[in-house]
């Protein structure tokens, strides 16, 4: 097996200067990650093999008993109400229902990946890769580098997602044709389509080229466009030892072409279309929205090598409210993904007391967001273009000085020189054309 990149051991060695500076009961306090580990109730720590295989049959028969509905509904809706009837149940109600488990069903998935689906490390893979492989995703290729986005995350540097540009990189996007601080911003049918375009194409673009990472995110120096894919054993993403690991994952997805293709022949493309193409199209939309939206907001910051911490970066998330119903089907990635980011070992059934546990003594670092999920999507794409350094927000923000930081220079105005050019804040902007290629600089080794 690949290292396991997401264990809070290797995260706390990565570590230094890792304390915040918090108001608990109206006294400042200085919290570290070890500190908020310990306030979590050890049993929350421990999955259970058990009821995570459960949870696994609950999506799975949901999907099951959803497919079986609308094949049994199909053939009466076509002779009740035509064949338009037929069209909006199989081609528009089905597959947006059936996404719902589906996208569990990956979320547990994920959660395998981190090792908060069982402490058995075989049975954790064994799931994970058949569960990934049916929806096409590369098991292990995503863990790994899905692990090194919470080694890394909100570090401008090394982050794997949606790291946004600064003002010189954002500008070079238009080639020198704009003013930044003179923009007109784009009208809403365009914000809208870019947001479709996105949703659509979004999750499979970035398997295949690593695009929104930052530019020394990879282990190794890139050879070339098509070497950033997930797909690829030896691509720049991963490290020599985990090249049998990908070959694994492309076996498998090859495995699963081989059962559509028989699908297919089955049952014809119409049925397989309607059945698992686009309920699989609704579930990629789910995992892009869901994570662009865990790290992109106006109020939450972005960070440069020499202010970045483990703890920093994992707090620069913020937990949504996608309703009643997604947040029961997606086990809650949306609405308590800060635990998630702190402690990944957690399953989802241990993330609400958890997050209870924390939450007191995380202060302002803690952010939640109440509004409409699908407006924060819109206010992401408008008012989160491109990042620079704001004294005056990071004041208000209360992020100060690293505590415990030797080398942290002396505060001016509340903020050490450092943070004064290491944590940035987004700015809107118009949209530059969509990527697609990963950021040209030679990556860190």
């Amino acid at each position: 097996m690949s290292a396991d990149y997401t264990t809070e051991t290797v995260h706390q060695e990565r570590v230094k200067g890792g304390d915040i500076e918090t108001v608990v009961d109206g006294k400042k306090a200085t919290v570290n990650i070890q500190q908020l580990r310990s306030h979590i109730p050890a049993h929350c720590l421990r999955p259970s093999a058990l009821y995570s295989l459960a949870w696994v049959l609950h999506d799975s028969a949901i999907y099951i008993a959803l497919l079986a509905t609308a094949l049994c509904l199909e053939d009466r809706v076509l002779d009740v109400g035509g064949n338009g009837a037929r069209i909006a149940l199989c081609y528009f109600v089905f597959p947006f229902v059936a996404g719902l488990p589906l996208t569990g069903l990956w979320v547990l998935a994920h959660e395998c990946g981190h090792g908060a689906f069982s402490t058995n490390g075989f049975l954790s893979h064994t799931v994970g890769l058949v569960l990934h492989s049916a929806l096409l995703n590369p098991y292990f290729a995503w863990r790994s580098s899905h692990g090194r986005h919470h080694q890394f995350a909100n570090n401008l540097k090394t982050d794997l997602n949606y790291v946004p540009p600064l003002r010189d990189e954002y500008q070079e996007l238009f080639r020198g044709q704009i003013e930044i601080d003179h923009m007109i911003e784009d009208a809403p049918i365009v914000v809208l389509l870019r947001i479709l375009f996105q949703q659509l194409v979004g999750w499979p673009w970035y398997l295949v080229t690593h695009i929104t990472a930052g530019p020394n995110s990879s282990p190794k120096k890139s050879r070339g466009w098509w070497d950033n894919s997930h797909y690829l054993p030896d691509s720049s993403l991963f490290r020599p030892s985990e090249f049998w690991n990908i070959v694994i994952s492309d076996l498998a997805i090859s495995a699963m072409a081989v059962v559509l293709y028989a699908l297919v022949r089955r049952y014809g493309m119409s049925t397989m279309a309607w059945a698992y193409l686009l309920p699989l199209m609704w579930v990629n939309h789910w995992i892009v929205m869901i994570t662009y939206l865990h790290h992109t907001s106006p109020v939450l910051p972005k960070y440069l090598p020499e202010s970045w911490t483990y703890l920093r970066g994992a707090l620069a998330t913020v937990d949504r409210d996608p309703g009643p119903v997604m947040r029961y089907m997606f086990h809650h990635i949306v609405d308590l993904h800060v635990v998630h980011h702190l402690f990944p070992r957690i399953p989802h059934y241990h993330a609400q007391e958890a997050t209870n546990a924390i939450r007191p003594l995380l202060g302002d670092y803690y952010h939640v967001d109440k509004g409409s999920w699908w407006g924060a999507l819109y206010v992401a794409f408008t008012q989160c273009q491109w990042v620079e350094a704001d004294v005056g927000k990071t004041a208000q923000a209360k992020l100060y000085g690293k505590s415990g930081d030797a080398d942290c220079p002396s505060p001016v105005d509340g903020i050490s020189e450092v943070d004064r050019e290491g944590i940035l804040w987004y700015r809107p902007g118009r949209m530059p054309l969509p990527a697609t290629v990963m950021r040209s600089q030679p990556a860190a080794s």
